[in-house]
C-alpha cells in the first residue's frame, strides 16, 4: 500500500520489451504532475514481489501449495457468503462517509488522469457500495475522447456485456436490482472499474458470488482492471480461487493494493 497526495506513473521498458509486448512507458518518479504516456495500449505489469511462492498465469494466481481446494471436504463452504454480509454491513454502518468518498473520489481522477482510458467501464453502486459517477462524469467532461460503458446481465445465462452509456441517458432495473443502461451499442472497455465487497492487498477480490466479472475478465488480459472499495473492507487472508480475477490495482480511501501498486506512486 501506498499514500500521499499526487499520482505518478512509473514502469521501465527496454527496446527488446517495446517490441515484445507494444509498449513504450518513460519512467516517472518524485513529481506531482502526471504527463499522459504515448501509447493507446498500456503494457500491462505482472510482478509480485518477495519468495516464489506466487506462479501469475495472465490475470489469476495460482499458489504453491494450493490455498483453495473446492473439492476439499474440509473447505467450509460459508466462508465466503459469510465474509460478504460482515463486509457489506460494516460498510453500510461506516462514519464520515462523506469524508471517505471525496478522498477516494481524488484518488479515482488521478488514476484515470494516469491511465487515459479510451473506453472506460463502470458500474452503478448499490448496497453501500463506493459510487464511481461523480467521479467518472467529472472526468468525462475534460475527456469527451473517452467512451463510458455500463454492464448489463443476463442472470438465465450469468453473462455480463457493457454497452454505451452516457450521464444523464435513461436506465433501468436490472435482474439484481442494479441500474443498467437501455442502449444497444456493446462496448469492450479497455479501462474498467469494479465494485469490490472485500480485497486482499495482493489485489484478490470477493465479489457478491455470482461470479460474472470473473467470467468477463477471463481471457481479456488486455483490460486493465481498477477495484474499488473502503478500507476497512480489506481482508488479511482471503483463499483463491481457480475462477478468480486479480485486479490490477484496488483502490480504497487511504491507499493503493494490487499488483501494480509498486508501479503507482502516491507522492506527497
Amino acid at each position: 500500500m501506498t499514500t500521499g497526495a499526487a499520482l505518478t506513473l512509473a514502469c521501465a521498458a527496454g527496446a527488446a520489451a517495446r517490441a515484445a509486448m507494444g509498449a513504450d512507458c518513460a519512467i516517472a518518479s518524485g513529481v506531482s504532475t502526471l504527463k499522459p504516456s504515448p501509447p493507446k495500449q498500456r503494457a500491462k505489469r505482472r510482478k509480485i514481489s518477495g519468495n516464489n511462492r506466487f506462479i501469475l498465469i495472465g490475470r489469476q494466481l495460482t499458489v504453491n501449495p494450493p490455498l483453495y481446494d473446492p473439492l476439499s471436504p474440509e473447505t467450509d463452504q460459508q466462508l465466503r457468503p459469510n465474509l460478504r454480509r460482515e463486509l457489506i454491513a460494516k460498510r453500510q454502518a461506516l462514519p464520515d462517509l462523506e469524508r471517505r468518498d471525496a478522498e477516494l473520489t481524488e484518488r479515482l481522477l488521478q488514476v484515470l488522469d494516469a491511465l487515459e482510458p479510451e473506453t472506460l467501464g463502470a458500474y452503478c453502486a448499490t448496497r453501500g457500495e463506493f459510487d464511481p459517477m461523480p467521479a467518472v462524469t467529472q472526468w468525462l467532461a475534460a475527456h469527451p475522447e473517452c467512451t463510458l460503458a455500463l454492464p448489463r446481465v443476463k442472470e438465465a445465462t450469468k453473462e455480463m456485456t457493457f454497452f454505451a452509456w452516457a450521464p444523464g441517458e435513461p436506465l433501468r432495473p436490472g435482474p439484481y436490482g442494479i441500474a443498467e443502461p437501455t442502449g444497444e451499442a456493446v462496448l469492450n472497455p479497455t479501462t474498467l472499474l469494479v465494485p469490490c465487497v472485500g480485497f486482499a492487498d495482493v489485489g484478490l477480490r470477493l465479489g457478491y458470488g455470482g461470479g460474472y466479472y470473473d467470467r468477463y475478465l477471463a481471457g481479456r488480459e488486455e483490460v486493465y482492471t481498477v477495484g474499488l472499495s473502503y478500507a476497512c473492507c480489506e481482508l488479511h487472508q482471503l483463499d483463491m480461487q481457480p475462477h478468480d480475477q486479480l485486479m490490477d490495482l484496488v483502490l480504497t480511501e487511504d491507499g493503493l493494493y494490487g499488483l501494480d501498486a509498486l508501479s503507482l506512486t502516491l507522492v506527497d
